[in-house]
């Protein structure tokens, strides 16, 4: 047995040439990562990282106005804090619903936090998740998310209801719903950017 594996990468090496051996030894290694349990999620959010684009607002006739349901909703911070959703509208509002075991969530975190240093002043950023601020915050910490405002939700309205996550809703200072996203979107765009100076800039 030993020998017929011996000729086999005997005769392997002679046939391919040195960037075939790589490439093929590049593909297997990542295939072993993706499948290893500890290293899945990582090479997951890294891969899906790469291939996220920049959304698009919703166009003037697709876009729609929360409930009152929806302004009346409540979250809780990882301190315990309750936040009511309408007295957010003082600014634009940025709603990402997502989960620390989500690739797809995990591989737009660090767009969505770029996003919130430039604009953590003019816009409210609410992350939200159903797991526990325990799991939370430890998350954060290793991965170097503490700046962040995570919040916890009991459920989450109509309006901003979905099958899958992520799910990113951006909200005027009107209560209009001018973005919705499902899936991972590269956040630090600009034309992110641009839509989020407009509503800056409305009254």
């Amino acid at each position: 047995m030993f020998e017929k594996i011996k000729h086999y990468f005997q005769n392997y090496l002679k046939k391919r040439k040195p960037f075939a051996i790589a490439t093929d030894i590049l593909f297997w290694g990542l295939i072993l990562l993706l499948i290893i349990p500890t290293t899945r999620v990582t090479v997951s959010s890294f891969f899906i990282r790469l291939t996220s684009f920049a959304p698009s607002g919703l166009s003037a006739d697709e876009q729609y106005t929360i409930s009152d349901n929806t302004r009346q909703w409540q979250l809780t911070d990882m301190n315990g804090k309750t936040v009511n959703f309408s007295d957010l509208l003082d600014k634009p509002v940025f709603v990402n619903v997502w989960a620390t075991w989500c690739p797809p969530c995990r591989a737009e975190l660090p767009g969505i936090q770029k996003l919130y240093k430039q604009y953590k002043d003019k816009v409210h950023f609410l992350l939200l998740t159903d797991e526990p601020p325990a799991k939370v915050k430890a998350f954060a910490l290793a991965h170097q998310y503490g700046d962040m405002p995570f919040y916890r939700y009991r459920y989450v309205p109509r309006d901003f209801s979905s099958r899958s996550i992520p799910s990113t809703f951006i909200i005027s200072k009107k209560g209009r719903v001018v973005l919705t996203k499902k899936g991972a979107a590269r956040w630090d765009s600009g034309k992110v950017k641009k839509l989020l100076d407009k509503l800056i800039g409305q009254q």
